[in-house]
Order: C-alpha cells, then structure tokens, then sequence
C-alpha cells in the first residue's frame, strides 16, 4: 500500500507534467513554427506542420522505441499479461518524446494513453529496482495507469475502473485496494498542482425528465454502437494499409501520415491535437449538422492516419470528440422532428461522447463513471446507462474486437475470458509439465560424484541443493565438461554450477515458461512454490514443454476444428524448434496464415519486440522474430528450409 501511494504519486506527477510538455509542444508549433517562422506561406502550410511532426517522431518510434508506436493501452495490457508487468523505463521517456511531440504538432490522437503508459512503466520500474516478484509487479503497473487516468481527468473512481475492467480485466479486493490507494493519491496531486477545475467543462444539462426521452437515447445508443464500430474497423483498416506500404521507409511513414492529417484539417483545424472548440459547441447545442458530420467523418480519418503511421498518443479523447459530433448531429435532427421534446441543450452531445467510447472499448462502467467525474453532473447517469448500454450491446453484435483488444490480441493478449481459449500453451500449467527432481547434489559434490550420476543421461541437467533444502544452483552436462577442459578435477557442485537462476510457479502456464527460455539462453527452469521461492517443487525442461503440448493436442485432436492450432500428428520424436525470421527467408511482414507450413509442425510461440505472442492467423512477422516451432522429426529439416529461405 506504501509503494501504491508513491506509484499514485508519480503518476499524478506524470500526467500534470505531460500535460504541461504537449500544451508548450503545441505553442511551439502553431504559435512559433505555423505563425512566425512561416507566416508569410499561404494558408495550406498547415499541412507541413503534422508532417514535420511526424518526422521528428519517425526516428523514435520506429528506429529508437518501437514500444513507443501507437495507443499505449494494448501494450500496457500485453506487459501485465505476459510480461508480468515489466514496461521498459525506455520505452516511457521514448513514449513522452514521441507522444508529446506527435500531439503537440497536430495529430489527431489523445493524452490519456501516453499517461496510462508511463505511470505503468513508473510503477513497472519501482517492482523491477525492488526486485519485487511478478505479481505485485503487475499490481504495481495497474495501479500506475489507474494513477495516470485520475490525473488527467481528476476522476479517481474512473481510474480505478479503467484498470479494473481494460487492464486486469478481473476484480478482486487485493487488485482494488492498491488500485484505488493509487489512484486518489494521483488525483489529489493533480488536484495540488492543477487545480480542480472539470476535464471538459460543460454547462448544465437538461436531465431526463420525461419517459418520453428513454427511447431517443436508446437511439441515441445504437447510433453510437455502429459508429464505434466503424472507428474500430477504419482504425485498423488504415493501420494494416500503412503497415503494408513498404516503398516507404518505416520512419518517413509518421511524416507522411502527418501531411494527410494536415491536409485534413484545412476543411477545419479542430481536428488537430488539444484543439476543442468544435466538441464544445456540440456540448453547448451551438454545433451545425453539416459541419458537425463532416468533422466526425474527418476526425476518424484523421485518428486512423496519426496512429496507423505511427504517431504515438491515445484514442480516449478522439473517441470523445467522435462521440460529441454524434450526439450532436443526433440532437440537431431530434430538436428539428421533436421540438416538444428535445432541446439543444447539447445533453445528446455529452451522452454520446460516453456512449461511442463504450462501444470503442466495450468498458461500460468506466465510460459511465468517467463522464459522470469529468463533467461533474450526476444527473446524467440515467440517460447515460440507457445509451451506453444500447452501444455496448450493438458493439458486441457487429465487433468481435475492440479498440484495445485487437491490437492486445496481436502481442498475444488473451481477452476473452468468458470462452475456452483455444491457444494451448496459455491453458496448459507448468505443473502439467515439469519433471521431478530425481538428481540432486549438495555444493560439495565433486566433480567425479556428478559424472558418475550423469552417465547414460543425454540431457544432464541438477539442482545444487544446500542441506536445509533450498536452492543453491543449477548444474549442467556442459558445466562438468567446460571444468574438465579446464583441468578443474578437484572442483566442486558449488564452483562450477550457475547461481543466478530464473524460477517459475507449477501454476504459471506453459506460456509463460516459453517466455523465459526464448528470452535467455537457458536449459531448464527450477519449479518453485511461490510462498516458498528457495525451495524446489521440480524441474522443467524444454523437452518437458515439447511432450507435454503434444500429448495435450492429441487429447484435442477431436475437438480440432474449433482450435486455432491445428494438431500436429503424435509422435516419440516431436521436436522443439527455436528459429529467427531473417531477410533472406521472405517471411518478413508476411502473415502466419500465408506461410505455407508442413501439417506436422505447429508455431506455438513469436518472440517479437522482447514480447512472447500467442501466434494467430494474423499475426505478422518481422525481421529478428524467434520463433518457437514444434515439428516431427521428419519435418524438421522442410520447416528450417522453410526459415532460410530455400526450398
């Protein structure tokens, strides 16, 4: 509780001092760089200035962080899901600079995702320099995002929620105390150095006083659903198109994608950056059809280009002015057909700025909780559950994915929860796999004692056990070879056996194990009990993985047409590949399903970016990936031509 009231701190800090950077960054360029500098250009310069943005920000997100690209909250869900919650501290100063710099010059993203990123990365770095294991760890992260939420809106409850339901994506009093303690410290230190004025200061709202509006926000919702869905789609949709466009180096696509934003916003600079007058005219009911609908079909556009070319900020404060131009464009028709009903008041506006985000992020209590925070009017929650319930379930309907999800699913975040996952390795656990400790030696075993207990194995592998039972070290085949080539004959377990180990949990899934062994060069993991770290359960070996994925794929062989994974043919001789995808096999930016792979061999693991994926149809390789592969003996050789790039 102590570290999550410094983590809410840091966070508070964080999202005030973000804040603070993008509002000088974007006095810099449209203040210094649009009207002074160059001033005396016509009136369309204002495409350069997203465009030069987004050269500055090429650099940083595709040749420097990588992890700095896109909106945040995917890769702050995949880091809890299966890195326990370890966010590079470099990846956050990288998130800063490009975020800053990338809304600052004009792109059409927000700044929640930024701070939920790096107030998970300060609490990811406060774990790491504890040594603190993977489970607070985690915490820790969760409760920094939650920090970076309330501090940016001064909506604690909604901070906790937003942790909660898009990043934990389970409740339980442990994950809510530290959550909560974090976010109310980073509140209250926004509060202490902002003030505690409203995020989107809205007038007073005409409320739901008669039984005759229910129907119109449900309307209202269903209206929203579809356009939520079509803001994921699109999103998406222009993301794999400029993924796809390989005549132009990756870090010229931000410069690129920022022209087009900026060409854009001729029609109208409200789209750009921090710029909010248009969505608060549609608060007010002060907002034009025509121009109302054309800036949400061009903020879309424009969110889509700004990440999808890889800029980096969020999607929350697109996904409110889309929603804003859609309650807007509603009320506007509604007040014209029920004038005896509907006012513009801008009430619809409000409502849908909610709605459209949950039907974005399927998050509907922390689109609730966070409007009702940030604009201070409780007494819009009926009109708001109506709406946002209606677009939640239309987004369900039309959308498997959401905003969030698609991309975590792509760095191998499983979201569905509510549904057998079909990928083996996230449901299989190291205690279905690991062998028990059958040899063991004390540190003062010679070197003659441990040949003589390792003949006749072909993979020797020990724990150094001290008497009182806890784990001193790890002993290999290699390790007597390498003392013996040494001529260290009189050396003992203790001084040739390797003591800085990696350990696992028998209830971690298998997938996390593939983690650990594609992310170091080692052999066998000691099995421990997480309440009793020193002392080993057993041992698990690669081998173990590899026996293991197949007996359980034989088990669902009859089941294998609603797997993703197709089974690989039970075999004695199945082996464990690990593979890197270079320039000469082709396979760079191919997807998994156009690889044409033997059916006797099976891509459980992708290693991309310091991430370990669980591999889909869809997801792309890149240059430098490892991939972990099990095959049947007779396949081995076609599966490695196959990563060589020859036949």
């Amino acid at each position: 509780m102590v570290l999550a009231a410094v983590v809410g701190l840091g966070a508070g800090l964080a999202a005030v001092g973000f804040s603070i950077l993008v509002e000088l960054s974007d006095r810099f360029f449209f203040e210094i760089l649009k009207d002074e500098w160059l001033g005396d250009l016509p009136n369309a310069r204002l495409i350069l200035i997203p465009a030069i943005g987004g050269l500055l920000v090429g650099p940083i997100t595709y040749l420097l962080a990588p992890g700095a690209r896109g909106h945040s909250i995917p890769e702050v869900m995949a880091a809890l899901d299966s890195r326990g919650g370890r966010l590079p501290a470099s990846d956050a100063v990288a998130k800063i600079a490009a975020a800053t710099i990338t809304i600052g010059s004009g792109g059409a993203l927000g700044r929640q995702g930024p701070v939920v990123f790096i107030g998970a990365a300060f609490g990811s770095l406060a774990g790491r320099v504890l040594l603190l294991n993977d489970q607070t760890m985690r915490l820790l992260a969760a409760a920094g995002a939650a920090g970076g939420v309330a501090g940016v809106f001064n909506a604690p409850i909604a901070g906790v929620f937003f942790s909660l339901e898009v990043l934990l994506r389970r409740f339980s009093t442990r994950n809510f105390s530290v959550v909560v303690l974090a976010s109310i410290v980073a509140t209250v230190t926004a509060i202490a150095l902002r003030g505690d004025e409203l995020a989107i200061p809205v007038p007073t709202h005409q409320h739901l006083t008669s039984i005759e509006e229910a129907p119109l926000y449900a309307v209202l919702g269903v209206l929203c659903g579809i356009v939520g869905v079509a803001f994921i789609r699109v999103f998406y949709w222009t993301e794999d198109g400029l993924t796809r466009l390989t005549t132009i180096p990756g870090w010229l696509l931000p410069a690129l994608g920022g022209a087009l934003v900026g060409a854009l916003a001729l029609y109208d600079g409200s789209i750009l950056g921090i710029r909010e007058i248009a969505r608060d005219e549609a608060l007010t009911g002060e907002g034009v059809v025509g121009v109302m609908l054309a800036l949400l079909l061009l903020k879309l556009a424009a969110t889509s280009i700004s990440a999808g070319s890889g800029g980096s900020g969020g999607v929350f404060f697109p996904a409110l002015f889309i929603g804003a131009m859609t309650g807007g464009v509603f009320e506007e028709v509604a007040v014209y057909l029920l004038p005896d009903i509907v006012d513009d008041s801008g009430t619809y506006a409000t409502v849908g700025m909610a709605a459209v985000f949950a039907a974005a992020s399927r998050a509907p209590i922390t689109s609730t909780l966070i409007l009702v925070e940030m604009t201070d009017d409780f007494g819009l929650m009926v009109p708001l559950l109506i709406s946002i319930t209606a677009a939640t379930v239309v987004s369900q309907l039309l959308s498997r994915g959401t905003i969030y999800s698609i991309k975590a699913e792509r760095l191998g975040v499983a979201i569905e929860e509510d549904v057998e996952p079909s990928d083996v390795m996230a449901q299989l656990r190291v205690s279905d796999a690991m062998s028990p400790m059958l040899v063991a030696f004390g540190p003062d075993a010679t070197l003659d004692e441990i040949a003589l207990a390792f003949e006749g194995d072909p993979d020797p592998i020990a724990l150094v056990v001290r008497e009182n039972g806890e784990i001193y070290g790890i002993l290999t085949g290699a390790d007597i070879g390498e003392a013996l080539a040494h001529g260290e004959q009189n050396a003992t377990a203790a001084d040739i056996c390797t003591t800085y180990l990696r350990t696992i949990h028998p209830d971690q899934t298998l997938l996390d194990a593939l983690n650990l062994f594609a992310s170091q060069d080692i052999r066998a993991l000691p099995v421990v009990e997480p309440d009793d770290p020193w002392r080993p359960a057993g041992l698990l070996r690669r081998g173990d993985i590899t026996r293991a994925y197949a007996e359980a794929v034989d088990r669902r062989a009859s089941r294998a047409r609603r797997q993703r994974l197709r089974p690989v043919r039970r075999s004695d001789n199945v082996r464990y590949l690990e593979l890197r995808v270079s320039h000469e096999s082709g396979l760079d930016g191919k997807e998994l399903s156009d690889i044409d792979l033997t059916e006797d061999a099976v891509i459980v693991a992708v290693r991309h970016e310091g991430a370990t994926l669980i591999p889909r149809g869809h997801t792309r390789l890149a240059e430098g990936d490892r991939v972990t592969i099990i095959a049947s003996a007779e396949a081995v050789a076609e599966v490695r031509a196959t990563f060589e790039g020859h036949s």
